[in-house]
């Protein structure tokens, strides 16, 4: 009877390994990126950082670096240099801050995996705009201060790697609700660069002003990250759990009727948009469970069903601005259950 089973089970694996041939390509492996010149350097400011001991050579790195200087430390809101400077000053020298050092440290390495993901996402974006030059990187350990995590340009991204360190930091950044904290890890960083930067290839109808409009804005930003990041998990891009996504894709059709119910595909009030676009812990209008930011997920599922029913190319659906068209070309109704 062993043998029985055996050679059932290998007849299923090899069907199996028969379909997973004549199907799509591995992820990743849909374009030819391999002789797309792109070399990440990263810059590591905290190196130099640390080495600060006097007034002068706290004042040479802002001046040097003026970016950072103003995202992060905000240069231009003190009276004068030298109480900034005494920050730093005091800053580089803290025991807290060397513990942040090292545990950014033990968790990134040499930033090996991360310049590996950068550089990946870049070929590709290079692929579809031959005419991209990849942003310098740069990166820094901040204290956890009132600056950000994150400053994003098409020239520049500076990254503070103490917000990305998650469960493996001792230090948690002050007044950030869990439900944005959870999102503040190592793997979430490079594609929430990648969204960033999708934004000077996502074209818009600026005088739209609709909700359908800021929801497919949101979806094409999330298809270009999966275009970029074509191996990642769609939890990282949407920055939902599995679970919350599992609830998310059960409940598709109470999450659609409630747009229909409410007439909010076309809504331009903003304090009414904001409800289902932006950070909540939740969207209590819908149910306790839904999450925020849904009008963009739901953003995305319109924007997926327009691919596959148009058969529109990539950069001509980031180019696409008439949001109605869009809609209607999806024919998007959700996967019932």
């Amino acid at each position: 009877m062993r043998g029985i089973y055996w050679l059932v089970e290998l007849t299923l694996l090899a069907t199996i390994l028969l379909i997973s041939s004549c199907g799509d390509k591995p992820c990743g492996e849909d374009i030819d990126i391999q002789n797309i010149d792109v070399n990440v350097e990263i810059e590591r400011l905290e190196d130099e950082f640390f080495e600060l001991t006097t007034a002068e050579e706290a004042i040479t790195f802002l001046d040097e670096n003026p970016v950072l200087s103003e995202a992060f430390y905000q240069r231009s809101q003190f009276p004068n240099d030298s109480i900034l400077v005494n920050k730093l000053l005091s800053l580089a020298g803290s025991p807290y801050l060397d513990t942040m050092r090292r545990e950014v440290d033990t968790l990134f390495g040499e930033l090996t995996d991360i310049r590996a993901s950068f550089e990946g996402a870049f070929r590709r974006i290079k692929y579809y705009y031959p005419e991209f030059q990849p942003p310098e990187i740069k990166t820094i350990i901040t204290g956890l201060g009132d600056g950000s995590d994150l400053y994003i340009s098409p020239e520049l991204i500076i990254i503070g790697l103490d917000w990305f360190l998650g469960e493996a930091g001792s230090y948690a950044p002050n007044n950030i609700p869990q439900y944005i904290k959870q999102r503040l890890t190592k793997d979430y960083l490079v594609p929430s660069c990648i969204m960033f930067l999708s934004d000077p290839f996502n074209a818009t109808a600026l005088e739209d002003k609709t909700m359908l409009a800021e929801m497919l804005y949101f979806g094409k930003a999330y298809a270009f990250t999966k275009e970029m990041m074509p191996c990642i998990s769609d939890s990282l891009i949407l920055g939902y759990s599995g679970q919350q996504i599992k609830e998310i894709n059960f409940n598709q059709e109470r999450i659609w009727g409630h747009f229909v119910d409410e007439s909010l595909l076309y809504e331009t009030n903003h304090f009414v948009k904001v409800k289902y676009l932006n950070e909540r812990p939740n969207v209590p209008e819908i149910g306790d469970k839904c999450p925020g930011r849904i009008a963009r997920w739901l953003g995305w599922q319109v924007i997926q069903n327009y691919r596959k029913k148009s058969d529109i190319g990539f950069v001509d659906l980031m180019k696409e601005v008439d949001a109605g068209e869009i809609f209607r070309q999806s024919k998007y109704r959700p996967t019932p259950h």
